[in-house]
């Protein structure tokens, strides 16, 4: 997967499972699932590894390969985080998982746990510091100082993944564009990278474009067209997991362009879509870059999509998102 070779990794993967099953070796099956499921996630909907990846932990337990059983809880966690499942529930789990990670000391699962609790935890939660990394929150700053001293280069890089996402949802696209910098810079030091599924693709791309209507600035377009570029690429290999993001970064972009009755096209598919998959978060996002559009151009259907993001992001669990959307709109 690392080289993007995605059939040859899913056959491989498939041809792993066969010889585990037919040499009845289940103490190798924990490490197995840790790796085949994130293989498998790029081709199928995100959602179907969860259950593989649950039995990967209680397996990997059960044999007394604790590292891959925690390895298998982080994809776990992380893919659901991804899928856009209800962050309540979520964050019951990282709460669970996060304490038998520290039982086991393993300190890097642990630390990327706590990580996710953080952003899980501002979304539900109001507050007035939405962002992981301008916190002045001790506990955010102890857990970011231990991160970066222990030259994790695996968890640096997720403070600035999940950072740089949070950021965006909050409308805070200039510290989003910065944290993308940054984790790229994280990455040249990194023997493999993370795609997770199109996902950086999808984000970075939307700050880029956040950025070009901010700053009318080349240099945000031609990365928005090189992340476009990447996610098209993506769809051929997974379109559950993709599709709806490829139609809100093109509405996006139609809308930059001034291509408005294009850019509702994509607008409504791309919301339909994050629907039909289940991406919820994702449709919320959909919908209400859609309102931001009809509002810029003077539109009354605004208030119909910002009201349909706020139910979404309060089904999905984000109140503290819901909270900020309903104290930003201009009506």
């Amino acid at each position: 997967c690392q080289f993007e070779y995605f059939e040859a990794s899913d056959h491989i993967g498939r041809l792993a499972l066969f010889l585990l099953d037919k040499c009845k070796a289940e103490e190798y099956r924990s490490c197995i699932y840790m790796t085949f499921g994130v293989v498998r996630s790029w081709s199928v909907h995100i959602e179907q590894s969860l259950d593989n990846h649950l039995h990967g932990f209680h397996v990997g337990m059960q044999t007394g390969n604790i590292e891959a059983a925690l390895m298998n809880v982080f994809n776990y966690l992380i893919n659901s985080f991804i899928c856009g499942r209800n962050l309540v529930k979520l964050n019951r789990e990282l709460d669970s998982f996060g304490g038998k990670a520290l039982e086991y000391k393993q300190m890097a699962v642990h630390n990327l746990i706590c990580l996710m609790q953080l952003v899980v935890s501002t979304l539900l939660i109001s507050n007035d510091s939405p962002s992981l990394i301008g916190s002045q929150n001790t506990e955010t700053k102890v857990l970011l100082e231990r991160v970066t001293e222990g030259k994790d280069t695996f968890a640096i890089c997720h403070v600035y993944i999940l950072g740089y996402i949070e950021a965006y949802i909050f409308g805070e696209y200039e510290l989003a564009a910065k944290m993308v910098e940054k984790r790229q810079e994280v990455e040249k030091n990194m023997s493999r990278r993370c795609f997770y599924f199109g996902m950086l693709a999808f984000y970075d791309g939307l700050v880029f474009l956040a950025m070009a209507r901010k700053t009318n600035d080349d240099k945000w377009t031609l990365r928005a067209e090189k992340a476009l570029s990447k996610l098209e690429s993506f769809v051929q290999i997974g379109k559950a997991n993709c599709e709806h993001k490829l139609f809100l970064l093109q509405a996006e972009t139609k809308s930059l362009l001034g291509e408005n009755e294009n850019a509702i096209s994509k607008y409504d598919s791309a919301i339909a879509v994050a629907g039909k998959n289940g991406f919820i978060h994702e449709q919320a996002i959909a919908s209400e870059r859609a309102g931001d559009f009809f509002l810029r151009n003077g539109d009354s259907r605004a208030s119909q999509y910002y009201g349909n993001s706020n139910t979404l992001y309060l089904q999905w669990g984000a109140q503290c998102k819901a909270d900020h959307l309903c104290k930003n709109l201009p009506f």
